[in-house]
């Protein structure tokens, strides 16, 4: 399943409220997460006996709508970071 996290989920770390076939639970998104970044859920996936299989999470992260002067301002502070992205 995909999951959608906000920026500051991904960069800070957070528990998200998941619902699985089972209900629901937190799933902890670990600091520094990516997009595209696959967690598991042990025995909380599709029930074949005689127990419930792992739920895979894959994690999307969403930039804010409407992005204001203060996240631009920030962005730009950070562009002379180098990092690769294009491997």
């Amino acid at each position: 399943m995909s999951l959608r996290v906000t920026l500051t989920e991904a960069v800070e770390g957070a528990k998200v409220p998941v619902q699985t076939p089972s209900g629901g639970v937190s799933l902890t998104v670990p600091p520094g997460s990516n997009s595209g970044d696959v967690l598991k859920l042990r025995g909380k996936g599709v029930q074949v006996k005689p127990a419930a299989g792992d739920l895979l999470v894959k994690l999307i992260v969403v930039l804010p709508e409407g992005v204001d002067s203060e996240l631009r301002a920030f962005v730009k502070k950070w562009a002379g970071r180098d990092y690769q992205v294009r491997r």
